[in-house]
C-alpha cells in the first residue's frame, strides 16, 4: 500500500464469531490482519510483520502446558500463578510489549460495536431501573476483586454474580432461582473498574440475548462504552424485540 499505512494487525482469536468480524472490520479500514490462536507465539506475530495484536472472542483461562511457554516466558507466567485472570493477561500482554508488539483495545478497532447509550429496545420502568442501580452498586463494589463483569438482579434481591464459569453458565444457573410472578429479572454486564481495556473487555451478543431470555430474564442493561457487541446493533435489538427483552444501555 502507498503512503503511510496502518501498522499490520494480529488477532488472537477465541471462540465465537467477533474475531472474524473484527479482521473483516480493519480490512475494510485497509489494514493488514493475521489471524491466531491463543497458543501462538510472538515469534510467529513477529514472522507475520505484525507490529499490534488485538486479543478478542471468548478465551478460557490456559494453563501452562497449553501454553507452552519458553523459559523467559515462564518467569513471566509465574507471576500470574495464584492470582486472577486479569493478572494473567497482564502478563501476556507483557510478554509481547517486550518484543515491540503493542496491545490494541477492540473497542478502538470497532467503535460502531460498543454499546451506545439509551433504552434500545421494549421499555424500562422504575422497578427495573431501582434493580439496575442495585447491580451496579454491587459489581462497583466488586471491582478491584477481579471476579465477574455480570450480575442478575430481581425485586433488589441478587441472584447470580458472574465468576470463574462465565456468562453463559451463570446465566443456566439462574433458571431455577426467578419468580415469574414478580417484577422481570434484570441482567446486567459493565466492565471492571481497574479493567486493562486493551486486554479484555465484556462482550454480548444474540447467544446472550437468547440465553437471557430462556433462563426468565426480562430486562438486559449494559455499560455504554464498556461493552462490545458481537453483532450489529440493529441485529441485536431486532432480536430483543422479537424475544421480548428490554435493552439499556447505562
Amino acid at each position: 500500500m502507498a503512503g503511510h499505512s496502518a501498522p499490520r494487525l494480529a488477532v488472537i482469536a477465541g471462540q465465537g464469531d467477533l474475531p472474524l468480524r473484527l479482521a473483516r472490520t480493519v480490512s475494510r479500514q485497509g489494514r493488514e490482519v493475521a489471524l491466531g490462536t491463543i497458543g501462538e507465539t510472538r515469534q510467529q506475530i513477529k514472522a507475520a510483520n505484525c507490529t499490534e495484536v488485538a486479543m478478542v472472542g471468548k478465551v478460557r483461562r490456559p494453563s501452562l502446558a497449553q501454553l507452552r511457554p519458553d523459559a523467559h516466558a515462564v518467569k513471566l507466567l509465574a507471576r500470574a500463578v495464584g492470582k486472577g485472570d486479569d493478572a494473567l493477561l497482564r502478563v501476556i500482554a507483557s510478554f509481547f510489549e517486550e518484543d515491540g508488539i503493542s496491545m490494541v483495545p477492540v473497542d478502538r478497532l470497532m467503535p460502531d460495536h460498543v454499546m451506545p447509550e439509551g433504552i434500545l429496545a421494549g421499555a424500562i420502568d422504575a422497578t427495573a431501573q431501582a434493580d439496575i442501580d442495585c447491580g451496579q452498586a454491587v459489581l462497583e463494589r466488586l471491582g478491584d476483586s477481579d471476579i465477574g463483569q455480570a450480575i442478575v438482579v430481581q425485586d433488589q434481591r441478587i441472584l447470580a454474580i458472574e465468576a470463574a464459569e462465565g456468562t453463559d453458565e451463570m446465566l443456566a444457573r439462574c433458571h431455577g432461582l426467578i419468580d415469574v410472578s414478580a417484577a422481570p429479572a434484570i441482567f446486567l454486564k459493565c466492565a471492571k473498574l481497574a479493567q486493562d481495556r486493551r486486554l479484555d473487555i465484556p462482550v454480548i451478543g444474540t447467544d446472550t440475548l437468547r440465553r437471557a431470555a430462556a433462563a426468565g430474564i426480562g430486562v438486559i442493561a449494559c455499560e455504554a462504552g464498556g461493552v462490545l457487541l458481537s453483532e450489529s446493533p440493529d441485529i441485536l435489538w431486532q432480536e430483543a424485540d422479537r424475544l421480548g427483552l428490554s435493552v439499556i444501555g447505562i
